[in-house]
């Protein structure tokens, strides 16, 4: 007996088609949108917070206590000392005499380094940075 098998053509596999540029433009401002309510939310839970914190430690000092317990969780009052500059002239003389950079935090702003380098043409340590984003506007 012969049996005789037939050639199977090959299978093509699809590829998934990649959405259009509309497509993922809609999608990023749908999902952009989303993520603003959420964000308003969160703004108004904080708010929230704020107001129960703000009660909490205003009658912790008033009765002076440091620690309270409810049924879910407990809360006390913690306290460090942090600067708070007056005279910033005095501060940064005091960090640049005592080579005390540490004291600072490192970030440029980015405006005012915009400026300088228009004044001055070049800020010494600094090189210019082309930062790319995407814009995403409702349309009207």
């Amino acid at each position: 007996m012969s049996t005789s098998t037939a050639a199977k053509a090959p299978r093509k596999t699809e590829t998934p088609r990649q959405p259009t540029p509309g497509v993922d433009i809609d999608a990023l401002f749908e999902l952009r949108e989303k993520k603003r309510m959420l964000e308003a939310s969160i703004k108004d839970l904080e708010g929230q917070a704020s107001l129960i914190e703000d009660r909490l430690m205003e009658n912790m000092d008033k009765d002076g206590i440091d620690k309270m317990t409810g049924r879910k969780a407990t809360v006390s009052i913690s306290t460090s000392v942090v600067a708070t500059v007056e005279d910033w002239d005095a501060f940064l003389a005091f960090v640049y005499r005592t080579k005390s950079g540490h004291l600072l935090q490192r970030r440029v702003s980015d405006p005012a380094w915009r400026e300088m380098i228009e004044i001055k043409g070049k800020v010494p340590g600094t090189q210019p940075f082309t930062k790319k984003r995407l814009n995403l506007r409702a349309v009207s």
